[in-house]
């Protein structure tokens, strides 16, 4: 049995979808903490269940009989996913549960700008610690990132480091490379980067957008403090602006840039290039 966290997530839905393709849904437990989100992928097959960070007892419930868990990053303040993810990871181990994948992210170290990358040093730690069979897996940006609305409105992307290059990679690639480490033996003990096969900036990627719309788009450098007031005035939370704005402080910094071949070589098939997703977002 395969139990995922954060199933009614984007990354969870995608993760099941490729599980599908490679097993029989009854096999695979789908965590959230509102199943009521997930009764779509419960129609095809799938086990659900309630699963609450803060609620161990729900972990415990979930992990019992587990061959393999994969726990998905929560989404809160760091001193709460950290707590979260240890107490996800104590669950894991009292239950007996095989083994752990864990979704990290690259640069996973408390000296990134990026501020969520203390939360990710300190799971992937306390995963190595615990005693249990792992795989940390690192993703690196989403492609689903690229926020494409505005940019065709002004014809501008207007962020923070224009200039630092991305690996960036789609959901699907994400979840096709996640669902064979879930699947197939020899992944323990592993940590793996996750990444697309191409590193692109800003500049690249607004020079493909008007090249697929047939306007021009331009990449523009905006300041820290302007980003950062963006973000606040659309009310957002404190915790998510300085995310944000350190993430845009580390791709200036060339903290996401470096390009492996792991996610192709686990999917097993060739990644979606930036351009491709572009085309068809």
């Amino acid at each position: 049995m395969i139990v995922i966290t954060g199933a009614s997530g984007q990354l969870g839905r995608q993760v099941a979808h490729a599980l599908a393709e490679r097993i029989s849904p009854t096999m695979v437990t789908l965590g959230a903490r509102d199943p009521g989100k997930i009764t779509d992928l419960a129609a095809k097959g799938f086990r659900t269940a309630a699963v609450d960070f803060d609620r161990p007892e729900s972990l415990a419930t979930a992990f019992a009989g587990a061959d393999t868990a994969l726990i998905i990053s929560g989404d809160a303040p760091s001193d709460i996913r950290i707590r979260q993810h240890r107490t996800a990871i104590d669950a894991a181990k009292i239950a007996g549960v095989g083994r752990v994948a864990y979704t990290s992210f690259t640069n996973a170290t408390p000296a990134s700008l990026f501020p969520f990358a203390a939360i990710h040093a300190d799971s992937e730690a306390y995963l190595k610690a615990s005693g249990l069979a792992y795989t940390i897996l690192r993703n690196n940006q989403y492609a689903e990132n690229l926020t494409l609305a505005a940019a065709k409105q002004t014809g501008l992307l207007a962020l923070p480091g224009i200039a630092g290059k991305v690996a960036y990679i789609s959901r699907a690639d994400l979840a096709a490379a996640t669902a064979a480490v879930l699947t197939q033996p020899g992944h323990e003990g592993k940590t793996y980067e996750l990444t697309g096969n191409e590193a692109l900036d800003l500049v690249a990627v607004a020079d493909m957008l008007a090249a697929q719309w047939g306007t021009p788009v331009r990449a523009q450098e905006a300041s820290l403090s302007d980003y950062d007031k963006a973000l606040s005035d659309r009310g957002l939370p404190p915790f998510v602006v300085a995310a944000l704005v350190g993430l845009r402080r580390a791709v200036a910094a060339g903290e996401y840039a470096t390009v492996h071949g792991d996610a192709q070589r686990l999917a097993g098939r060739p990644l979606e290039t930036v351009r491709a997703y572009l085309m068809r977002a």
